[in-house]
């Protein structure tokens, strides 16, 4: 670990650089452009989100059944 090595700078975006194929399963983590993202995402609701809905369901049917 004593070898001493040469970094070199290089300007730009890097998109003129010859990096190794190794280098291509880490464009699974980069972030998708705001066009490719998906739109419709439908967040499941929870237990006790849908114990509440179905209490009010509950509540709206015995008032409308005692009318």
């Amino acid at each position: 670990m004593d070898e001493n090595k040469k970094i070199e700078v290089v300007n730009g975006d890097g998109s003129n650089l010859n990096i190794s194929p190794a280098y291509d399963h880490l464009n699974a983590g980069t972030p998708t452009p705001s066009s490719k993202k998906p739109k419709n995402i439908v967040v499941p609701k929870s237990m006790k989100e849908k114990e509440e809905e179905n209490e009010k369901k509950d509540t709206k049917k015995n008032e409308d059944s005692n009318k």
